[in-house]
C-alpha cells in the first residue's frame, strides 16, 4: 500500500484560533498507539512567510503534527481523534506539506467533524 502522509499545523493564537488545549507528545503517543499510526510533533517558529490574524507568521510558534500510515481507515480515525481533542486548525496553512491524497481526506474530515469549510 501507498503511505498517506499529512502535516497538520495549529497556531496557538488563543482560544478562538488555537487548539482547544495544548498539544503534547504524551497525548499524541496515546492517539498513535490507539490507531496504529506514526505521529510526530514538532514545534516551529517562522517556518512560513506571510501574515495571519495581523501577526507575521514567522513570529508565531506553530505546532506541526505529522501523521503517516499506509492504512486509510487508521488515517481517518486518527484525524477524527485529533479534531475531537484539539478541533480543526483555523488557518489556510493548516495542511501545508501534506500529500494530495491526505489533504483531500483531511479537508473532508475537518468539515465533517468541525464544520471547517
Amino acid at each position: 500500500m501507498v503511505e498517506i502522509m499529512a502535516k497538520i499545523r495549529w497556531f496557538p493564537l488563543g482560544p478562538i484560533e488555537g487548539p482547544l488545549e495544548s498539544i503534547t507528545k504524551d497525548d499524541l503517543d496515546k492517539i498513535a498507539k490507539k490507531h496504529g499510526v506514526n505521529i510526530y510533533l514538532e514545534e516551529m517558529r517562522g517556518a512560513v512567510q506571510g501574515e495571519t490574524r495581523g501577526k507575521a507568521i514567522e513570529e508565531i510558534t506553530q505546532w506541526v503534527i505529522t501523521v503517516s500510515t499506509d492504512d486509510e481507515e487508521a488515517f481517518r480515525g486518527v484525524i477524527r481523534a485529533l479534531v475531537k481533542k484539539y478541533r480543526a486548525p483555523r488557518t489556510t496553512y493548516a495542511t501545508l506539506g501534506s500529500d494530495a491524497r491526505a489533504r483531500r481526506m483531511i479537508v473532508d474530515l475537518f468539515d465533517e467533524e468541525d464544520g471547517w469549510l
